[in-house]
């Protein structure tokens, strides 16, 4: 690695530190995705979405009862925040979080950030830069609203384990453990073992069935409960969660905003971005990018729960058609890297405009000309 790439690594984290935090952590603004990094890496201990896995994972660690009202849990870290529900995320993620889970909160949130700047740089690594260069890369991700609210999230292991799958698709039991990891996070992921399944590449389901069979069994021996009360909470507050106004999620956003005919629209983009790369797959008889992208893309479209952060899987076929794409393909993918710099994430009319940037990304990908590398 060159020393220049480096040196602007430092730079760019420097400058970081010095960005103020948000005046007002429930009201962050457009500009609250970068002011919240900041104050989570200078060891501030912000309210984030990571609270609800750093609790999570140490009342597994010590074999207590897991997903507490978050309210209780955002005290236990000294944070008030009024969050009457429990958290939605699958226990396998408090698992990703265990290697922090016994430093204190505000240690623990600065020390997994460091963490998710590597992941960023591994995945920019994983899709073809240099190691300087994505080194250099990471950091600046956090200018674009979904890479700085990322930070406090697990949406940087979802981007690692699809690029690192990629780069390894033609090992596919490494591509399907790389597969398992991104899905982990938010069980969606999986839907990316479907092209090496389609190709009958079998072998892919040996490394994902190792690596979550892995994951279950630590789940089974620190908390035998927890899979129980996650299927439980999946019943009640993942439904509340998903019914609020500030969802992103297409599905839902457009239910939200144009009742059956807004799912009818947003269905058949789901369902025309699936086919087409489920076609390409057939046809091709490999897997390309346009095809990989795709499948992601669904990944994400399908979320029952999604916020700004959702987006962050989403960078690697945003710049690839913006490059390549094609004049039509780059119009509608411009809109979803702008989307976010434009609202207000957590409130409204923020979800419906979120949701119309994930939309426009899938537009994209059906629009996108056929050679796309």
């Amino acid at each position: 690695m060159r020393p220049v790439w480096l040196v602007v690594a430092i730079v760019e984290l420097g400058i970081l530190l010095t960005i103020a935090a948000p005046r007002n952590p429930d009201k962050p603004g457009r500009a609250g995705g970068i002011r919240t990094a900041a104050a989570q890496l200078r060891g501030s201990g912000p309210p984030v979405d990571l609270v609800q896995d750093y609790a999570g994972a140490r009342d597994v660690a010590r074999g207590r009862e897991a997903y507490p009202v978050l309210t209780r849990a955002y005290a236990s870290v000294g944070l008030e925040w009024p969050a009457g529900h429990r958290s939605t995320h699958p226990p396998t993620a408090f698992l990703l979080v265990l290697p922090v889970a016994c430093l204190s909160w505000k240690a623990a949130a600065a020390v997994w950030m460091v963490l998710m700047l590597a992941a960023l740089a591994g995945a920019y690594w994983a899709l073809g830069a240099t190691l300087g260069s994505a080194v250099a890369l990471a950091p600046l991700t956090l200018v674009w609203p979904p890479g700085g609210w990322s930070m406090g999230q697990l949406t940087p292991l979802w981007l690692l384990g699809l690029a690192l799958a990629w780069r390894l698709r033609d090992r596919p039991a490494s591509a399907g453990a790389a597969i398992a990891l991104a899905s982990l996070t938010k069980l969606l992921p999986a839907l990316s073992l479907l092209p090496f399944l389609l190709l009958r590449r079998w072998s892919v389901l040996r490394g994902f069935a190792i690596v979550w069979g892995a994951a279950v069994a630590v789940l089974l021996l620190l908390d035998a409960g927890v899979i129980g009360r996650y299927v439980t909470i999946l019943r009640t507050a993942s439904r509340e969660q998903a019914e609020r106004g500030e969802n992103s999620a297409p599905l839902w956003a457009a239910h939200h905003n144009y009742g059956a005919a807004g799912v009818a629209v947003a269905v058949v983009l789901v369902a025309a971005v699936f086919v087409r790369a489920v076609r390409r797959v057939r046809q091709r008889g490999e897997i390309d990018r346009l095809s990989w992208d795709g499948v992601g893309w669904v990944g994400v479209a399908l979320l029952p729960i999604a916020w700004i952060y959702s987006l962050l899987p989403l960078l690697p076929a945003l710049a690839r058609l913006v490059r390549r794409g094609g004049l039509l393909a780059a119009a509608p993918a411009l809109v979803t890297l702008v989307v976010p710099f434009l609202v207000d994430p957590f409130g409204l009319p923020g979800g419906i405009r979120l949701a119309f940037g994930t939309a426009a990304l899938g537009l994209a990908l059906i629009l996108a000309r056929r050679v796309y590398a």
